[in-house]
C-alpha cells in the first residue's frame, strides 16, 4: 500500500471518464498535468477534482507515495508540504521555505521514494506553486480554474462535460430505480454537466421527487432566470428543497458563502453560537447534535461534501458564489458580520502555543473570503493579528508577511496609522520582514512604529515596549551595540516599574540587555543580569523550558568570556526533552564545542562540525547564528593544525558577513581578524598585515580600543608587524594591548596571560618568560595544548569567539 496524505475519500459512484483517465496517465510521464475547465464551462462544475481523486485511487498501487495538497491559498499549501516533509523524514527548518525546498529536492532526487504522485488541488495561480514543483520520476497532477497555464509549467488538459453514456451511467449509480429513459431525459435537460447531474440526483433522493416532478420544477425555474444554466438551475432547486426541509440548515449554508474552499469543522461553525444570528438558526447552532444534523442535511441535498466522519463540510466555490449573489444587501451584510464574529469567537487567543496551531490553521484560509481584514470590530482585527503571529511562530514567514502587509495597508486607510492594532500588526510585520531577510525594511518600519506608539500610546504601553525591544534587536543586527544597550536599559527600567522584576516580558528584556553587554565585552555585567534572570525563571519554569536553556547558555558564554572555561562546561547540560534542532539547543551545543576547544579537548572539532551541520539544516548558510557556529568550527580546525580547512571556512564566512551584515559590522571585522590569523600561520605575513590593519581600524571605530575583539585583533597585528620589519610599532601596540587587557579582562584572564607571554617572548626576557609560563599554566590548566606552543617558544594567538547576535 502506498503512503497517502490528505487524499479525500474516493467517490464510490464515480462513473465514466475512462479515456480521459488513460490520457492523463500517459501525459504524466512527460511532466506535470493541469486539469482545467473546458472552454465552454469556464466557471467549472465539470468534475476536475473528482477526476483527480479517482486517478489517485485507481493508480495508487503504482506509487510509493500519494500526497494531496490544497493549493487555493498559499498558507494551506505550505502547511500540507510541511506535513509531507515530516513523512519524508526531512529535518524541519525554522524557516519554512527551507523545508519546502527540501521537499521539492527530495522528491526530485527520488529519496526516499522514487515513484510518487503529488496533487495540487485548486492551484489557481500557477506562479504560487511553480517554486514547489518537483521533477524526477514522480508525477504532478494539478486541478485549476485558471485557463492560463503555460506549457513550461504543465500540460493543459481541459475536462469537458460527460458524454451521454457516462451521464446515464452516473445518474443510474445514484438513482438505481430510474429507468434508462429517465436518466437520458435528465441528462439531456442538464446538458451532461457533472455538477448539475450530481445535484439533481441528490435532490431527487432527498426530496423524494420523481423524474417528471424534477423536470417540471426545472423548467419552471429556468423560465424565471434571465440566463439559465444547468448548474444555476439545479443549484436553485437544491437550495429551495433544502430551505423547505430545514430553514436553519439553509441559513447555515448561507454562512458558508463567506468561507473559503477549505473544510469547515462543526467546531468552527459552533463558535457562532454566541453571535447575532437569525432567530431560527440560533437553536441549531447552540447544540452540537443539531448543528451536525444540519450539516448532514446540506450534504444530502448535494450542496456540500462531508468527510466520512461528518466532522467537516466542504462547499464548492461555484455554490459559494451563487449563494452570495442571491443574498440581499442587508442579508449579505448580516451574514458577513456573523461569519466574522464566528471566526473571532473561534480564536484560541494564544498564537505562540503549538497546541493552538491546528485551530489557527483552520481559521487562516477563511480570512480573505470573510474579508476579516475589513471588519469594523476590534476583535476581528485582533484575530488577524493573532493569525499573523501564528504564521510567524509556526515558521511560515512569507505568509505572515503577506497577511500582515495586507492588514497594515487596509487598517492605515480605515482606522489610521496611529491606531493601536495597526501599530501592533506593523510590529509583527517588521518581525516577518526581518525573518525573510528584508532587514533594512524591518528596521525602518520598527523605527516608524515605535515613534507612533510613543506618541499615541506612551512609552509605558506594553506594545510600545515590545516594539522597543524589537528596535533593540535591529540595533544589534546593525552593530550599534551601545545604542541597543541604552534602549534596552530604559525598557528594563520601565518593565520592572510597571510589572515587577519577575514578569516574563521583563525577564526577556533583561535577557536582551545582557546580550548587549556581552556584545560590548562586558561579561561581568552580563553575568550578573543572566544569573538574576535564571534565578527568576527557575522559580516558575521547568528545567527543560526553552527560556531556562536560553539563560543557561547565555550564562555559559559570560563565563567563557571571563576565562572560566571549566565553569562554563559545568552548566552546559543538554536537555533531553527538547528537539535536537531547537534553536536554544543548537546555541547550547555551540557553546559546548566552544568550551571544549578553550579547554584544549580533542573532541571539540567533532562537536563543532555536528553543530554546524544542524545549524545549516535549520537556518541556512546565511543565518548569522550559523555563521557564528562556522567561526567556532574554523577556530577548532586551526587548533587541530588544519590551516587549509580553517582558511576555507573563514573565507566563506567573511564574504557572507559582508553580504548579510555589511563591511563595517563588528562581526565581519572580527571574522576577518581570525582569517588574518590563519593567513599569518601559513607565512603570508604581508597579506595578514593588510587584513589586520583594516580590521583593527574598523573595530577601534565601531566598538572601541578596549573591546575584546579589538584586543585580540591587535595581538595578531603585533605578530604581523614583527614579521614585516616594523618592530618599534609592534612593541608599542603590544604594550598598549597588554595594559588594556589587564584593565578590561583582568590580569588572570587566559587571553591576558597570552598577551603577557608574547610581550616577554618578544623582549627576549627569560625571567619574565618563566613568570608568564606560570601565569599561563594557572590560566589554562596543566597539560593544555597551548602550553606546548609556549614551551616551543612560539607566540600565542587569541582567536575571537562570537557571541549570539
Amino acid at each position: 500500500m502506498p503512503i497517502r496524505g490528505g487524499l479525500p475519500p474516493r467517490n464510490p459512484r464515480f462513473a465514466g471518464r475512462e479515456d480521459l483517465l488513460s490520457d492523463v496517465r500517459g501525459l504524466l510521464g512527460n511532466g506535470p498535468v493541469a486539469l482545467l475547465p473546458a472552454p465552454e464551462h469556464q466557471l467549472g462544475g465539470t468534475g476536475r477534482t473528482q477526476l483527480a481523486i479517482e486517478y489517485a485511487y485507481r493508480y495508487a498501487d503504482t506509487y510509493d507515495l500519494v500526497w494531496w495538497i490544497p493549493a487555493e491559498q498559499t498558507a494551506g499549501m505550505r502547511a500540507s508540504l510541511v506535513g509531507l516533509a515530516q513523512r519524508l523524514g526531512l529535518p524541519e527548518a525554522r524557516d519554512i521555505n527551507r523545508t519546502l525546498g527540501a521537499v521539492r529536492d527530495a522528491l526530485s532526487r527520488g529519496e526516499p521514494y522514487r515513484n510518487w504522485l503529488v496533487v495540487f488541488e485548486n492551484a489557481n495561480r500557477p506562479e504560487d506553486i511553480k517554486p514547489y514543483l518537483p521533477s524526477g520520476a514522480g508525477h504532478v497532477l494539478v486541478t485549476s480554474r485558471n485557463p492560463r497555464w503555460t506549457s513550461e509549467i504543465a500540460q493543459a488538459v481541459p475536462v469537458p462535460v460527460f458524454d451521454r453514456a457516462d451521464s446515464v451511467d452516473f445518474l443510474r449509480r445514484r438513482l438505481p430505480e430510474a429507468s434508462v429513459a429517465d436518466a437520458e431525459r435528465l441528462a439531456d435537460r442538464l446538458q451532461d454537466v457533472p455538477m448539475a447531474l450530481h445535484q439533481a440526483a441528490a435532490v431527487r433522493v432527498a426530496a423524494g421527487w420523481s423524474t417528471a416532478e424534477y423536470l417540471r420544477r426545472y423548467d419552471q425555474r429556468a423560465a424565471e432566470l434571465a440566463f439559465p444554466t444547468p448548474i444555476r438551475v439545479a443549484w436553485g432547486l437544491a437550495t429551495d428543497a433544502l430551505r423547505a426541509a430545514s430553514a436553519p440548515a439553509a441559513q447555515l449554508l448561507e454562512l458558508c458563502a463567506f468561507l473559503a474552499s477549505a473544510p469547515v469543522s462543526w467546531q468552527l461553525l459552533w463558535a457562532a453560537r454566541g453571535r447575532e444570528l437569525p432567530e431560527e438558526l440560533v437553536p441549531t447552532i447552540r447544540l452540537e447534535r443539531r448543528l451536525r444534523a444540519a450539516m448532514r442535511l446540506i450534504g444530502r441535498y448535494g450542496l456540500a461534501d462531508l468527510d466520512p466522519s461528518g466532522e467537516r463540510l466542504l462547499v464548492h466555490p461555484l455554490i459559494r458564489g451563487m449563494l452570495s449573489q442571491e443574498l440581499s444587501s442587508d442579508r449579505h451584510a448580516a451574514q458577513l458580520r456573523a461569519v466574522r464574529g464566528m471566526l473571532a469567537s473561534a480564536d484560541p487567543g494564544d498564537p505562540d502555543t503549538p497546541t493552538a496551531w491546528p485551530r489557527y490553521a483552520e481559521i487562516v484560509p477563511h480570512l480573505v473570503h470573510s474579508d476579516a481584514l475589513g471588519g469594523s470590530s476590534e476583535e476581528s482585527r485582533q484575530l488577524v493579528v493573532h493569525c499573523v503571529r501564528y504564521l510567524y511562530a509556526s515558521g511560515d514567514y512569507d505568509s505572515s508577511r503577506d497577511l500582515a502587509t495586507q492588514a497594515v495597508t487596509r487598517w492605515r486607510e480605515t482606522v489610521g496609522e496611529a491606531d493601536e492594532q495597526t501599530l501592533l500588526v506593523s510590529f509583527h510585520l517588521a518581525n516577518a520582514l526581518r525573518a525573510v531577510g528584508r532587514i533594512p525594511d524591518a528596521r525602518t518600519l520598527n523605527s516608524q512604529t515605535l515613534r507612533l506608539q510613543r506618541e499615541a500610546l506612551g512609552g509605558d504601553d506594553e506594545t510600545t515596549l515590545a516594539t522597543a525591544n524589537s528596535v533593540g534587536a535591529d540595533l544589534r543586527m546593525q552593530g550599534h551595540f551601545e545604542q541597543a544597550r541604552l534602549l534596552d536599559k530604559d525598557n528594563l527600567v520601565r518593565y520592572r516599574r510597571l510589572y515587577g522584576d519577575s514578569y516574563p516580558t521583563a525577564l526577556r528584556c533583561a535577557n536582551n540587555l545582557a546580550a548587549d553587554l556581552r556584545l560590548l565585552g562586558d561579561f561581568r555585567g552580563a553575568k550578573a543580569l543572566d544569573e538574576q534572570t535564571l534565578k527568576h525563571r527557575s522559580a516558575v519554569l521547568a528545567e527543560s523550558h526553552p527560556e531556562i536553556i536560553s539563560s543557561r547558555g547565555a550564562l555559559a558564554f559570560d563565563l567563557i568570556g571571563m576565562g572560566d572555561f571549566g565553569g562554563a562546561a559545568e552548566i552546559l547540560v543538554l536537555p533531553h526533552t527538547l528537539d535536537a534542532d531547537h534553536p536554544m539547543v543548537l546555541l547550547l551545543r555551540r557553546f559546548v564545542a566552544l568550551a571544549a576547544r578553550r579547554r584544549g579537548l580533542a573532541h571539540a572539532r567533532k562537536l563543532a562540525e555536528a553543530n554546524v551541520n544542524r545549524f545549516r539544516q535549520r537556518f541556512g548558510d546565511l543565518n548569522v547564528e550559523t555563521l557564528g557556529a562556522i567561526v567556532g568550527l574554523a577556530n577548532c580546525a586551526r587548533a587541530d593544525g588544519d590551516l587549509d580547512g580553517a582558511h576555507r571556512l573563514l573565507e566563506r564566512v567573511v564574504a557572507r558577513y559582508h553580504a548579510v551584515l555589511g563591511d563595517d559590522h563588528p562581526f565581519t571585522l572580527a571574522a576577518s581578524a581570525n582569517l588574518a590569523g590563519v593567513v599569518r600561520a601559513t607565512g603570508r605575513f604581508p597579506e595578514a598585515r593588510t587584513i589586520d590593519t583594516e580590521a583593527l581600524v574598523g573595530l577601534r571605530r565601531s566598538v572601541g580600543p578596549d573591546h575584546p575583539f579589538t584586543l585580540s585583533c591587535a595581538n595578531g597585528m603585533v605578530a604581523d608587524l614583527l614579521q614585516t620589519g616594523e618592530g618599534q610599532q609592534a612593541r608599542e601596540i603590544a604594550a598598549d594591548t597588554l595594559m588594556r587587557s589587564r584593565t578590561v579582562r583582568g590580569p588572570d584572564h587566559p587571553d591576558t596571560a597570552a598577551c603577557a607571554w608574547n610581550v616577554a617572548l618578544d623582549a627576549g626576557d627569560e625571567t619574565a618568560q618563566e613568570q608568564e609560563m606560570t601565569a599561563l599554566t594557572k590560566a589554562y590548566g596543566e597539560n593544555h595544548p597551548i602550553l606546548a606552543r609556549a614551551a616551543a617558544g612560539l607566540r600565542l594567538e587569541t582567536e575571537i569567539d562570537l557571541p549570539p547576535l
